[in-house]
């Protein structure tokens, strides 16, 4: 009986791992995820309301396409929808307002921010950065820049994907950053069948929402 309790602690840790490869940068030990991008989001626990949203956008062949895939997770959309109800009961305290009420026409407009023609991983970033297209004409910095982090597994600083918003007229020196709005990538470099996903961390709000 001891002998199965153990077994089992030692699949369950096992499990543990392969989901925490997901959830932490620095690249992963096995980036090919074997399915194409929209069906790895629908599975994912943390991805899932993200493939619902694509879904309602109408760009599901666009994930599915040759594309790489800057993802916000649940938490992020959440963040979103409790944005929006916030200022929703300032007028109304009884207001609701939910992921499934996100206007189509939004999703529709700034979704296609998330998605990027080719395939762009950590091996075609630099530290500087490259100011880079989404398919609805939207730009982003997309770099990879070390931060001097301390780490008991790393001789050398990690290095993160950085997924970064122009926020005044110009966009700021990358390494003297005033306006602009740097995003950590959470997970970096996973490889579907048809293009790359890098996923975003959850204090992002979609959309980069700020409210009125």
């Amino acid at each position: 009986m001891k002998r199965y309790i153990y077994i089992l602690a030692i699949a369950f840790g096992m499990m543990s791992c392969i989901q925490d490869d997901y959830l932490v940068d620095g690249g992963v030990s096995s980036p090919e995820i074997g399915t194409d991008t929209y069906t790895f989001l629908q599975s994912h626990p943390q991805l899932d309301t993200l493939a619902l949203l694509i879904q309602r956008a109408g760009l599901i062949e666009e994930v599915n396409d040759e594309n790489t895939l800057f993802a916000p997770n649940n938490l992020s959309i959440q963040r979103y929808v409790d944005e929006v109800l916030a200022e929703m009961r300032e007028v109304d305290p009884e207001a609701v307002y939910t992921v499934n009420d996100i206007p189509t026409d939004t999703l529709e407009k700034y979704m296609g921010g998330y998605i990027f023609p080719g395939k762009i991983t950590r091996e075609d970033m630099s530290e500087g950065g490259e100011i880079m297209t989404a398919i609805n004409g939207e730009q982003r910095r997309i770099s990879l820049e070390p931060r001097e982090e301390y780490t008991g597994q790393l001789s050398s600083f990690p290095e993160y994907v950085f997924y970064t918003y122009k926020k005044g007229d110009e966009w700021d020196e990358w390494n003297r950053i005033v306006d602009d709005k740097l995003i950590r990538v959470r997970t970096s470099n996973l490889l579907s069948t048809n293009g790359v996903i890098h996923a975003l961390q959850g204090n992002h709000t979609l959309f980069d929402y700020e409210g009125n």
